[in-house]
Order: C-alpha cells, then structure tokens, then sequence
C-alpha cells in the first residue's frame, strides 16, 4: 500500500494552485485595463520635434560616453592602430631612415638589407565623457531658444610595444648619442673619415703624378688604372655612407646603427679591411688597421617608443606620447527653433493625447562657438574636446504620428564650420604617418561639412515607457589644410578624407508629462537613456564609436496642465 499523503502538503499544493489561479487572473486585468488607457506620445530618445510649451524653461543635463577601441577600415572593422603594427618596424613607417638603410646596403655590400628596430605592437582606445547643461526657452508655442554648454572630459590610451623578445632588430641605438661614450665614438668616426679623406687625396695625386712617362714607383697604378679609378669611388661612396649612418666629428649620424658583432657590423668591418688593403696595394698606407666604427651595443625595446617620438634624432620631437587627457568646455551652441508645422496641437495635453495621425516639424538655426580650442600639434595622439571652430547650425526634425502608441522622426543636422588658423603637424598627422618626420607650421583651415542624418520609431507603453530604435548616418566631409610654404613635392595644400559612418540606436524613456498633466505626478520631467552601436563606416579610416547618453530633462514655470 502507498503511504498516505500528509494533510499539509495536501494544503500547499491547493494554496498553489489557488496562487496560479490568481496571478491569471490578475494578469488578465492588467492587460484589460491597459488596452483601456490611452497611451501617451511620450518624448523619447532621438532628436524629435516636440515643441516647449510656450514661457516654459526645460532644463537639461547628463552624460554622454563616446568609445572606440576599433575602426573601419578595407570593407571591415579593425583594432584601433592596425595599421601601425608592424612585423618589421623599418623604413615604411620610419622614411627619414632610407637614407641609412641605403647606406648599410653600401657599406655591407648588401643591396637587400632591410633595416628594422623589430617587430611593433599597436592597440589603443579613445573615450569622450561629455556632461551637457541645455536651457529650452518657449518665447511662444512655436518659437524657443536654446543653448547648450558641455564639459568635456577626454582620454586617449595607446600601447606601442617595439621588439618585445629584443631579438627581431638589426639596428641599434647610435652610440654617437650616448651621453658618456658619444664624444668618444664621434671622435673615433672623425679619424676614420679623416683617414680615407686623406689616403684619397695622395691616390689622387699618385695617379696624376704617374701619368707622366718619366714617374718612377708606378707599377701598381700602371698596371691596373681602373682599379685606382674603382678604389677612389669606392672610398668616396664609404665616406659618405659612414658618415650618414655613424656620423662624424660634430654629429651622431643615423639614430641607428648595425648591431655590434653582427653580420652587417661584420660585413663593413671587412669592407673597410679590403678599403685599407687596396690602398696600401697602391703604395698609401694612411689608413689604420683595426679603426672601426662602432656598432651599436643597445637594442631598442618594449619600451622605446616613448623616447623615440621624443628624440631629435628621428626628426618627430613630440611632447607626448601614449596617453592623454584633456578637459575643459567644449564648443557651445547657441540655437533658435521654429515651429512651422504641426497638426497636433499647442499645448501638452492636446499633443500628449493625440490618437490619430497628426505631423509636426520643425527647423533650426544656429551657430556653434569654437570655444573647445583646436588639436594640439605636439601631442601625438591628442584627444580633443570638440573642434574648436565656429560653425553655421541647420536642423530640420519633422514627426509623424500614427497613433498615441507609435509615432516616427526624421531629422537632418548640418554644420558648416567656418574657416580658420590652426597649428598643426606637417604632414598632417594620421596613422600611416604617426612616426613620419614632422613639423609644427601655422595653417588655414578649413573644415568640411558636418552631417547627420536620423530616423528614430518609437513605441508607447502605457502612460510613463517608451523605447526606441533607430539609425544614424554621420558624414564629415575631407578636412583642408593651406599652408604658407610649400612642401618637397611643391604642394601647399594637404587634406584628410572623408568620412562615414551607420549606426542603429536603442533607447528608453521614462516621461511624467503625461501624468503630470492630469495631476497624477509632481514634477514634469524626463529621463532618457540612449545606446549608438556602429554598424559600417566607409573612408581611409572611421572611428567605431560606441556612443551611451544617459539625460535628464526638468521643465520649470508652470508647466500647463489639461
């Protein structure tokens, strides 16, 4: 026989069952009673154009985060300073070392060596913390003011590893720029040059002294004219070339040099011996056995990219490197906003109510001030708080309304900076060209549009939710420089390129207008939250941005009620 159930799990599963019964039924009712309360067009996330009622001051203020650690680039998404990372970090990215690595390939006999300080690591991540205060004045039901003023907090991470195991490099540092052994090793390269100089100036003479019929001692010349010519050229070639990668009395030369014990080192070494020999086969033995310039002994690592941006020697002379911050107030816009069409009504409770299709737009003027401040040239990777330029502000936001529940906007927002004078870097600062030989020259800029394009659905829930999605298009057209002088190539212009990018919005809002307005809140106000996820981006290279915007927005002076 089974064993009898105990009375008191017999009374939890009937109180069960009496709770699941209940929470139907409650449901049930919520869902009745919800499609019976009209749903309100709450204000939501996204640009729209619902108007301030008329003598009302909206405040508002949040934070917006801006952050990238990717970019687009060839038709993908790639990591932040792809495209400085390197296997080999050498000549293409380092140009002002072709002359040195030319002359290794002299002095080595070796026309394929590829000069390189390692393999180089590269990843970075920018973020933008902008915490806006805006201030709507309705001066009428159709015409407001606004302006708002940002502070702006940003960063800029970069890590450069450079030859991290210390084994990928065939150059060293220079030790002509060491601060206890670069007089020495100057010397020392000084005697060398003086030397050759000096053995070519007596093989010269000898050769001219033999070209006469009577010259006594010229056998060797005699007997191998061409070969005097050679060695004169070849001693020639070897000055030039110790002198551009070792350096002489007064300077270090390349920043650079062949490893110590190496077999490049040992390759010029053994040029230098054959150099010697064939002098003294010529009767001029001014040149010294064993005199050598000297290789380098330290190997640039993990970490030498920092000093590498900040040294003379390879022409960058940047102030900063790595990691930045800025803050500061951005640049503030000043706006005026016209409602010039609207088939919903003027005041909140006519607008907040509608139930049948209705449209309202709106456009916008205004004008933008540079008080951000431009990029600075001698950081490397600045991490600027806005664009510091004037500009011409255009908006156009129009909104469709199908019901209270769901309802669209389109907005249009164009800037049109105004033209200005800048110090920037030359040539103009990019990835490819981070480590370029540079400087720092006073130009005309002059800043391409800027467009973006929205369109936002939103859906209501009930008398206090909505949530929206929606798509952007952020356009920046290419970017002109002008300077004073012109460059090697005879250009006085540089420009960057133009850049897209497409990202889809989510957002949620929590409204009290609506309540507010039949006297069921207390305050009117609105807290929104918005996510921005990059999708695509088209150009030479376009920022990934990640953008989060958190905001709070208070009305004040009476907000009308019915």
């Amino acid at each position: 026989m089974t064993a009898p159930t105990p009375r008191f799990v017999l009374r939890m599963k009937r109180f069960a069952r009496l709770q699941l019964r209940a929470l139907v039924v409650c449901g049930l009712t919520l869902a009745i009673a919800a499609n019976r309360v009209h749903a309100q067009a709450i204000v939501g996330a996204g640009s729209s154009a619902v108007p301030v009622p008329r003598h009302i001051v909206r405040v508002s203020i949040g934070g917006m985060w801006d952050d990238y650690d990717q970019e687009f680039r060839d038709g993908g998404k790639q990591p932040l300073f792809g495209r400085v990372a390197s296997a080999s970090f050498g000549v293409g990215a380092l140009p002002q070392l072709s002359a040195a690595q030319q002359a290794i390939r002299t002095l080595s006999s070796s026309p394929s060596f590829a000069l390189t300080l390692g393999a180089l690591e590269a990843s970075g991540n920018y973020r933008t913390v902008t915490t806006p205060i805006a201030i709507d004045w309705a001066l009428t039901d159709k015409l407001a003011v606004g302006i708002v003023v940002p502070y702006v907090e940003s960063r800029g991470n970069a890590l450069f590893v450079l030859n991290r195991t210390g084994t990928g490099a065939n150059v060293g540092q220079n030790p002509s720029y060491g601060t206890t052994t670069g007089a020495a090793t100057r010397a020392a390269n000084a005697s060398i040059l003086r030397q050759l100089v000096l053995a070519r100036t007596q093989l010269t003479a000898e050769i001219a002294r033999c070209a006469g019929a009577n010259a006594l001692n010229c056998d060797a010349i005699r007997a191998s004219p061409g070969a005097a010519a050679t060695l004169l050229q070849d001693a020639q070639n070897t000055l030039t070339a110790i002198s551009t990668v070792y350096g002489d009395s007064l300077r270090g030369g390349a920043p650079v040099v062949p490893i110590a014990g190496s077999a490049t080192q040992l390759a010029i070494n053994a040029r230098l011996a054959a150099i010697r020999a064939a002098f003294t086969a010529f009767g001029i033995a001014g040149v010294s056995d064993g005199l050598l310039p000297a290789g380098a002994t330290i190997i640039n690592g993990p970490a030498a990219i920092a000093r590498i941006v900040k040294d003379s020697a390879y022409a960058l002379n940047y102030a900063q490197f790595g990691g930045t911050r800025r803050a500061g107030i951005g640049d503030i816009d000043l706006t005026a906003s016209y409602l010039w069409f609207n088939t919903l009504g003027a005041r909140p409770a006519q607008w907040l109510n509608a139930k049948s299709f209705g449209v309202r737009s709106q456009i916008t003027g205004g004008w933008r001030f540079g008080t951000a401040g431009a990029d600075r040239s001698e950081d490397a990777l600045d991490a600027p708080i806005g664009e510091g330029a004037n500009a011409l502000l255009l908006r156009s936001v129009t909104d469709v309304l199908w019901s209270a529940k769901f309802w669209v906007s389109g907005s249009v927002r164009v800037a049109l900076p105004m033209s200005d004078n800048v110090s920037t870097r030359r040539p103009l600062p990019s990835d490819t060209a981070l480590f370029f030989s540079s400087t720092t020259e006073s130009a005309a800029r002059h800043l391409g549009r800027r467009i973006d394009i929205e369109i936002t659905p939103r859906y209501v829930f009930g008398r206090y939710f909505a949530v929206s999605t929606g798509y952007t298009l952020h356009r920046s057209e290419a970017d002109q420089f002008t300077f004073a002088t012109a460059d090697a190539s005879g250009a006085t212009t540089q420009s960057t390129s133009a850049l897209t990018r497409h990202s889809l919005l989510f957002g949620m809002t929590f409204s009290t207008l609506s309540s507010y307005i039949i006297g069921r809140a207390r305050w009117p106000l609105e807290a929104v939250f918005q996510h921005a996820q990059p999708i695509a981006g088209q150009g030479a290279v376009t920022p990934a941005v990640v953008t989060e915007r958190l905001e709070l927005r208070v009305y004040t002076g009476g907000f009308p009620r019915r």
